[in-house]
């Protein structure tokens, strides 16, 4: 027998970023039972306090229906236009919310919220603002509304109703531990919110608890998930192969350019009136075409922003690392253009994830969810700068509305004593046999290494697809098979599992997906093939197995309309640039 916890909620927030903290904030206004728990601590961890400080920044007076359309057009129609109008629209209130509670942001001469355009934008714009800051606003304010935090506690397992992975019947809460003690802890719920960030490597990014937890929980539990084949990503963020940049959106936002060995700006080829603010997998593409040609390396050019950008880097530290260009360890970069790579791989930021509806409403009763955890139906292909923090504080929101609306009409769920006892095995039994299979550092060097090179991992085909499936079902039984030492190693080997099962579905999404769109490119199937592929694709687990199947997008009900007949398969953007033939006016 394992002693166990336990609290009861109306409302059940996992994870304490954006998503998570606006959705407890949001359901404490209806219900007075609100937990929220984060396997850190609310506002010191995870991607919302680590972001590069930007955020979609629609105010009173612009023209939303031109922001629709940009998001809708560039993101391929592949969105709920539905769900774009209602971001946007609850963008302005976020805005507004953070500027109420003194979060720093950059502002003009007259005091007005400065606009930029960074990566991605036309018409839209973001703005800069203290990511950091914006998060212990959030958790003043949750707290302020009577929210139970429950940090430093590491849930590892949604609680199923009938005890079944997959369940028959709904989620019912959430299981885990604390991170210090060891100690097990029960969350029973009428409603559960999964908003536990995106899936991501632990080591490879400068985010290292960003595991992915969350998606796996929910597809244990049998909910769908939507296109983890677009799970792939990075952004510009080494400088000199050792420095963090802080954020490649704030700096191209302020004028800062890419250009190669030759001095040239590259991105004028490739994109005439975005440049470096294109879409990242076009300017990742390019960079990689530079360096392939012998035109590397390429450099940060920093000569070219205004005097605004040192002044916000100086004052607001929007972004960690980003000091490093104010400090006396390079040459001044004022004058001396700084060599940069990107990183490229696993970092879905939202283009993958959990299904969601217009609420946050999961296919699994009793479940929903927010952030990075879901796939994010309001941009379709598109990377435009400050979306996913703007999707994770707007999602939040929903969620957190609708959940304690279903949970003001709903009881709380009765659950075996047989199912938590099996629940607090999973959790803590590793501890029980130390030393066992691999270790927990071990496994995640192994996890690492997935991927390769940037060239090889923006490289997919058929039989590196199934290799990378077979070493990640060895990955994954490792992973199961491991013991652990202690608490922190037994936190490590829990996220091992979840990045496991995570990579073993995305690669077999991505071996089921026989086209090439945008930032996923397979070089077997080098084509956009909308005749096939303009859908939604989806896994989910089953008694059987998982099951993977393509749902049409129904853009019949939509204003925006462009796709009367299929187009004839062509190169995808990724596929052009490699090859050497990208047109822009063939991808504008």
């Amino acid at each position: 027998m394992y002693p166990i916890d336990s609290i009861d909620a109306d409302v059940l927030v996992v994870g304490g970023g954006f998503a998570g903290a606006w959705a407890a904030l949001r359901a404490a206004e209806s219900v007075p039972r609100v937990v929220l728990v984060e396997k850190a601590y609310v506002s010191r961890s995870g991607a919302s306090t680590m972001s590069g400080g930007v955020t979609t920044c629609p105010l009173p007076g612009d023209d939303l229906d031109e922001w629709v359309r940009e998001f809708v057009e560039r993101g391929d129609y592949m969105c709920d236009q539905d769900w774009t109008r209602k971001l946007l629209e609850g963008q302005r209130q976020r805005v507004a919310e953070l500027a109420q509670w003194g979060v720093p942001i950059s502002r003009d001469d007259r005091g007005a919220i400065r606009q930029f355009s960074s990566r991605g934008m036309v018409a839209v714009r973001c703005m800069q603002y203290s990511p950091k800051q914006a998060m212990e606003a959030l958790r003043r304010q949750a707290m302020a509304r009577g929210v139970r935090i429950v940090d430093r506690c590491c849930v590892t397992e949604l609680i199923s109703s009938d005890g079944a992975y997959p369940t028959g019947g709904a989620v019912a809460g959430a299981f885990g531990f604390d991170v210090k003690t060891g100690r097990c802890m029960a969350f029973r719920a009428k409603r559960t919110i999964v908003a536990t960030g995106q899936l991501s490597m632990k080591g490879v990014h400068h985010v290292d608890n960003d595991t992915g937890d969350g998606v796996a929980m929910a597809a244990r539990a049998g909910a769908r998930l939507l296109d983890l084949e677009f799970s792939f990503g990075g952004t510009f963020s080494v400088l000199m192969k050792r420095y963090n940049l802080g954020s490649y959106n704030v700096a191209i936002a302020h004028g800062a350019r890419l250009i190669n060995r030759l001095g040239q700006r590259f991105m004028e080829r490739y994109d005439p009136v975005r440049f470096e603010r294109s879409e990242l997998s076009r300017v990742v593409a390019a960079f990689v075409k530079e360096v392939v040609d012998g035109n590397g390396p390429v450099c940060l050019d920093l000569r070219h922003c205004d005097e605004s950008y040192w002044t916000d880097l100086r004052g607001m530290s929007m972004a960690s690392g980003g000091t490093v260009l104010l400090s006396d360890r390079i040459a001044d970069p004022r004058v001396h253009p700084i060599p940069i790579e990107p990183t490229w791989g696993l970092w879905s930021g939202g283009r993958g994830g959990v299904e969601i509806d217009i609420h946050c409403r999961t296919t699994l009763p009793g479940l929903y969810a927010a952030g990075a955890t879901a796939k994010n139906p309001a941009t379709g292909t598109h990377a435009s700068a400050g979306a996913p923090t703007a999707f994770a504080m707007n999602s939040g929101y929903y969620a957190g509305e609708h959940a304690a609306r279903e949970a003001r009409q709903s009881a709380l769920p009765a659950i075996p004593a047989a199912t938590l006892e099996q629940l607090a095995h999973r959790a803590v039994g590793p501890l029980a046999h130390a030393g066992a299979g691999p270790g927990a550092d071990a496994l995640h060097d192994r996890l690492g290494m997935l991927g390769g090179s940037i060239v090889e991992s923006m490289d997919l085909h058929q039989a590196k697809l199934e290799r990378l499936i077979g070493r990640s079902l060895e990955l994954h039984a490792d992973a199961l098979a491991a013991g652990a030492a202690n608490v922190h190693q037994l936190i490590k080997v829990h996220e091992a599992r979840n990045i496991a099962e995570n990579c073993l579905m995305l690669y077999r999404c991505a071996l089921d997906r026989t086209e090439s769109r945008e930032q996923f490119y397979r070089s077997d199937h080098p084509e956009t093939d909308d005749e096939n592929w303009f859908c939604l694709h989806g896994i989910s687990r089953t008694p059987a197995g998982d099951r993977l199947e393509r749902i049409p997008i129904r853009i019949d009900r939509f204003a925006l309309q462009r796709r009367p007949k299929p187009r004839r398969p062509s190169p995808s953007p990724i596929a052009a640039i490699f090859a050497g033939t990208y047109d822009p006016a063939d991808y504008d």
